[in-house]
């Protein structure tokens, strides 16, 4: 069975964006209760430092979330966990009819629907493993058809 992972996350970017995060919400809090208690003056510094800090633990755990996408495949199936439809799709390969693979998209056309992958956010390698699968898929397909 062959997994890659359908988003390129750097997991240690992800952790030091979330500390500095903390950093930066820890700092503009004992700054404004600082402003609040201490100084009569109130300086707005404070509470974009703490907003910052918001923004950079949001997106950290947002990139450390999309490491749970994947894409994986077996002689058999074909199985997708993406976030556009955040659940388990199984496919199996002979209920494939039709394969086309694109630049960064591959349509797979079955009996009752047809299945869009979007591959944008895969890293490199990933791409042209999962493409090279399909296209050896396509071709099987094909000449089993013929």
């Amino acid at each position: 069975m062959t997994r890659v992972k359908a988003f390129r996350t750097q997991k240690i970017l992800s952790k030091i964006m979330i500390g500095f995060g903390v950093l930066l919400l820890a700092i503009g809090i004992f700054a404004v209760g600082k402003i609040i208690f201490v100084d009569s003056d109130f300086d707005w510094t404070p509470l974009f430092q703490g907003f910052q800090g918001i923004i950079f633990i949001s997106l950290g755990i947002y990139n450390l979330r999309n490491e749970k996408y994947y894409i994986e495949w077996d002689e058999q199936q074909v199985r997708f966990f993406l976030p556009q439809t955040k659940q388990l799709e199984v496919i199996n390969i002979e209920d494939i009819q039709t394969i086309e693979v694109r630049l960064f998209e591959i349509e797979l056309q079955l009996e009752d629907r047809n299945f869009t992958l979007d591959l944008n956010t895969m890293q490199d390698e990933a791409l042209k493993q999962v493409k090279a699968k399909f296209k050896d898929l396509q071709q099987a397909k094909t000449h089993t058809n013929l």
